[in-house]
């Protein structure tokens, strides 16, 4: 097979010639599928071809390639070992999948659609898990990644890749655009357009416009779009925020700078407005009929206090220097066993067990309020969805917001039935609270006493796994903090008619 052919098709999708490139992928696939001889190179020249069907389908909004992409990958899946990398393998999957879903606004999301894009968030987690282990991440798995979780209304997390990648590969056009995007979804819930909102969006597209990775039209259209948000942007809200950010204590420029507020504004701009956790269901200075306000912002209220300690044992846990005195205090009997041991560990943990129980709250809260118990009475967050039963699929659909539908992404990913990649969380979670979860240091685990033979519900995990790990409970407990304020403000805003006493919240906006 030339070479040539697939450079050619590249370029014309590069280029945006994207009906050309359409009439090329599709005859060299019907040349390829004549030519099955078995060999490595047949795999990955239909490979490649499937993936020019995912981009060719996507800028021509024909979800019918997409589904031949996905039904090309599926068919190779038996042949990829050693031929293909397993994180190339499931990333052009992911777009694959991404793609096959017709590209509605979120807002027209339902709990049908959504199963797709789970899918496809599952198997860019798989790609990101199987390229750590050769060490081989790129960015575009993040970007793509984001965009997924984009259009799940996960706002906190696409977000928070946005950032990451920008410093990374700020080459990459489509991370400004969609972070632009995310922004503006937040403001229809937020309502909260400030200055540095607007600077954040207009620079996102003028980003873009100037990216030599974008074709010409698609270039100069979201110039146009930088030029109509960068109207009314004062010259100095980037010095005043910077300004603004050294005023901040120690630890609230961390959790800034590590996407750990909640604060709306802090979602986008680390300045005085993100100075405080003043995420509330209503809007400020709003007045919201209905009894459940109230009750919702009490669950609020507790959510925020487990989250803020989680939250500071994460941070003196990664920040604060460990006390010397403390460490020769603490005595412990050397087994040999390499455990992590010790106060500074302990709030590692407690970090991560918290989330747990901010989540299952969320749940409780949910169920009560809607009346969605399972039968089984018992409410855990990833599992008391259970939409294939007793109509509840239906159920939901009825109160659907793009907040609950945020959820049940987040829930998707820590339950065992839905293929979560973050599953094996609630395992060691439970490890930790029921049996016996093992910190490990890096390396070799020689346990020459049998200490951990006392029972058979020992969980081992390193240190630098068991991070990230907590690291990313972190971020999806916030973003289910904001989902939940989310959907429970619309449903307020839904609120025709006061059913209970009138409440009115205010604070104040600090916002540039």
């Amino acid at each position: 097979m030339n070479q040539n052919i697939f450079e050619n098709i590249s370029d014309l999708i590069t280029s945006g010639a994207f009906l050309e490139a359409e009439q090329a992928a599709v005859d060299l696939l019907e040349e390829i599928e004549s030519k099955d001889d078995g060999s490595q190179a047949f795999v990955i020249f239909k490979f490649n071809v499937a993936g020019f069907l995912v981009d060719i389908g996507h800028a021509l909004s024909n979800r019918g390639y997409a589904l031949k992409a996905v039904e090309i990958f599926e068919s190779l899946e038996p042949r990829i070992e050693g031929v293909i990398d397993p994180h190339q393998y499931f990333y052009n999957r992911a777009n694959a999948k991404c793609h096959i879903v017709e590209q509605v606004s979120t807002f027209d999301l339902t709990f049908s659609s959504i199963e797709t894009l789970v899918e496809a968030k599952n198997e860019y987690w798989k790609s990101i898990k199987e390229a750590r282990k050769v060490n081989e991440e790129f960015p575009e798995q993040y970007v793509n990644l984001a965009n997924c979780l984009k259009r799940q209304f996960r706002l906190s997390e696409a977000l928070w890749y946005y950032d990451s990648i920008r410093e990374m590969a700020p080459e990459i056009p489509q991370s400004w655009i969609n972070r632009s995007e995310a922004l503006l979804m937040l403001n229809t819930v937020s309502n909260s357009y400030s200055g540095k909102m607007l600077h954040e969006i207009s620079s996102g597209y003028n980003q873009a416009s100037r990216s030599k990775f974008l074709p010409p039209d698609y270039a100069a259209y979201y110039g146009e779009q930088a030029e109509r948000f960068r109207q009314g942007i004062s010259e100095n809200d980037h010095a005043e925020t910077k300004k603004e950010f050294e005023e901040l204590s120690e630890y609230r420029k961390y959790c800034c700078r590590s996407s750990l507020t909640l604060s709306e504004h802090g979602l986008y701009c680390s300045c005085a407005g993100a100075a405080r956790d003043n995420l509330t269901i209503p809007l400020a200075a709003t007045t919201v009929g209905g009894a459940f306000v109230p009750q919702m912002e009490a669950v609020l209220n507790r959510l925020k206090s487990e989250f803020s300690m989680a939250r500071r044992c994460y941070f003196e846990y990664t920040e604060a220097e460990i006390e010397i005195d403390l460490i020769h205090e603490e005595c412990f009997t050397d087994l040999e066993t390499n455990e992590c041991l010790g106060l500074d560990f302990e709030k590692l943990r407690t970090a991560f067990r918290l989330c747990f129980g901010v989540l299952d709250k969320i749940g409780f809260a949910i169920c009560e309020h809607h009346s969605l118990k399972p039968k089984s009475g018992m409410v855990y967050f990833q599992n008391f969805w259970q939409l294939d039963r007793d109509n509840r699929r239906e159920k939901f659909e009825e109160i659907k917001t793009p907040g609950l539908l945020a959820l049940y992404s987040i829930a998707t990913d820590l339950n065992e039935h839905k293929n979560g990649e973050w599953k094996n969380f609630k395992r060691l979670r439970n490890a930790m609270e029921h049996g016996f979860l093992v910190i490990v240091h890096p390396g070799s685990v020689d346990d020459i006493f049998g200490a951990y033979e006392l029972s058979g519900d020992v969980e081992l995990v390193e240190l630098d796994v068991f991070e990230k790990m907590v690291e990313q409970m972190i971020q999806l407990t916030r973003s289910a903090i904001f989902s939940f304020v989310f959907h429970f403000r619309q449903k307020g805003l839904e609120e025709s008619v006061p059913t209970g006493p009138t409440v009115s919240f205010q604070r104040v906006n600090l916002q540039m």
